[in-house]
């Protein structure tokens, strides 16, 4: 099986270098000479330097039936037009291979095609779209940490980066349960650049970046716990007018919450403001401290920094949190500013680039896949299967499974219930399981919970 990427700039150099990881057959198209020949000193995989909406170009790589052609330049058209292109060069009705192309503009990217085929690709993915609905989701919880939101129902993961005042500082797993008698698990530590799946013997030092799974209830018990109290968010402050901040504005203008939204551009302030006349548009710059002060702006529970300068994301939700406002969530676009704007105070960060090299890898996941996150970098994943009849975890107990080390059975949901389960548990059919590992192992796993397991290439 072949994975041929189109384009490699930010997001087709992660699927890429994602993909590398787990062995897999991967080829990068770049019509630039220069990029071409950076990636191809960087990543162990096959480049090559041509036009990527040249029928000659797709014919050249010898696209065969169950490979995946994904289409991230930086041009929608192109990417769906390079999606057509395939569609042509591989008509034989016995070769069907899978398009992705990536969209960005909001025309093309409404909700309504999001994740469906359209044109020429079979599926549609849109990182501002992802990134605004992970926004919402960590509204939904408080905004007090990043969220990995599943499928099914109220399970999710939060994290908290360990201060010297920490409960978890010092402590191993198995006294940190004892302590908080609450169902809950710290399924994985980002300790400096490692990545630790964790036993009951490990032991949270400070600085350790944790994260918690458990549902909704029980999270915000434990975060109360740590010092970090739950809120409800009546009242928001959505800073720039990307295209994050307009499809955001889509989602939450309905919704209970008073809404403001603060953009440089006059005319781009006049727009939103005859879209949304519910929403109160200011024009103005957040660099500018008296703006917060004459408008009130500080009287908000929270401040959404979507701009497209991600350093002034992170300063301007830095300068609210500052001033008195409580909660602050910030777009980055380069995941070594995730855990710096952690460490600063930013309550929670979202970065599209990652957003959309999520939904990509959980559309080209084998098994039945619900829900799936990368993390850091790639070096690990939280995949939520849904267990069928026909795969090998059905009916075994958790100690029967031959689960790879470096991979952990986190939390299952069953009739809307949350449990996280012992060894003894029994996973059954119409379970979603959700799975934390480092990348390296995924294909065992996979083939744990896939009904189909020869298209798993270990």
């Amino acid at each position: 099986m072949k994975y041929v990427i189109a384009g490699a700039g930010s997001v087709g150099y992660d699927i890429a270098k994602h993909l590398i990881k787990e062995g897999k057959d991967v080829l990068l198209i770049e019509r630039e000479t220069y990029k071409a020949k950076l990636i191809e000193t960087d990543l162990d995989c096959m480049v090559l330097n041509r036009e990527i909406t040249s029928a000659q170009t797709i014919q050249e790589i010898s696209l065969s039936d169950g490979d995946y052609f994904i289409a991230v330049t930086e041009s929608d058209e192109i990417n769906l037009i390079a999606c057509a292109i395939v569609n042509s060069v591989t008509s034989d009705s016995r070769i069907h291979v899978k398009k992705i192309a990536r969209i960005r503009n909001l025309e093309y990217s409404h909700a309504e095609i999001q994740g469906l085929p359209f044109l020429g690709a079979d599926y549609i993915i849109s990182p501002e779209i992802e990134a605004a609905n992970q926004i919402v989701e960590t509204i939904k919880q408080g905004a007090i940490s990043d969220v990995l939101a599943f499928d099914s129902g109220d399970i999710s993961v939060r994290n908290e980066i360990v201060t010297p005042g920490s409960i978890f500082k010092n402590k191993s797993l198995i006294k940190i349960r004892k302590e908080i008698d609450k169902p809950f698990l710290i399924t994985l530590i980002r300790r400096g650049d490692e990545a630790i799946i964790p036993s009951g013997n490990t032991v949270i030092r400070e600085g350790d970046n944790i994260y918690i799974i458990s549902d909704a209830k029980t999270l915000d018990y434990v975060f109360t716990k740590a010092g970090k109290k739950a809120m409800e968010i009546k009242t928001a402050l959505v800073v720039g007018d990307s295209r994050i901040a307009k499809n955001l504005l889509r989602t939450l203008a309905p919704r209970p919450i008073n809404l403001k939204v603060l953009i440089e551009d006059y005319e781009e302030a006049k727009k939103i403001s005859q879209a949304y006349p519910n929403v109160l548009v200011l024009e103005g710059d957040v660099r500018d401290e008296s703006l917060f002060e004459e408008e009130r702006l500080n009287d908000v529970d929270l401040i959404i920094t979507v701009t497209d300068n991600q350093e002034l994301n992170v300063l301007a939700a830095l300068y609210a949190k500052s001033i008195g406002i409580d909660r602050a969530v910030a777009a980055v676009s380069h995941d070594s500013y995730i855990s710096i704007a952690q460490k600063l105070g930013v309550d929670a960060t979202v970065n599209p680039k990652r957003s959309a090299v999520d939904a990509i890898l959980k559309y080209i996941r084998h098994g039945r896949i619900k829900t799936f996150h990368s993390l850091f970098g790639g070096d690990a994943e939280a995949i939520e299967f849904l267990v069928t009849e026909g795969c090998l975890a059905c009916n075994k107990m958790l100690k029967e499974l031959a689960m790879p080390m470096d991979s952990i059975i986190a939390a299952v949901t069953r009739n809307k219930e949350v449990v996280i389960p012992g060894g003894n548990f029994k996973i059954m059919e119409g379970d979603s399981v959700v799975v934390v590992a480092k990348t390296q192992v995924i294909e065992k796993v996979e083939y744990l919970f896939s009904e189909d397991a020869s298209l798993i290439d270990f």
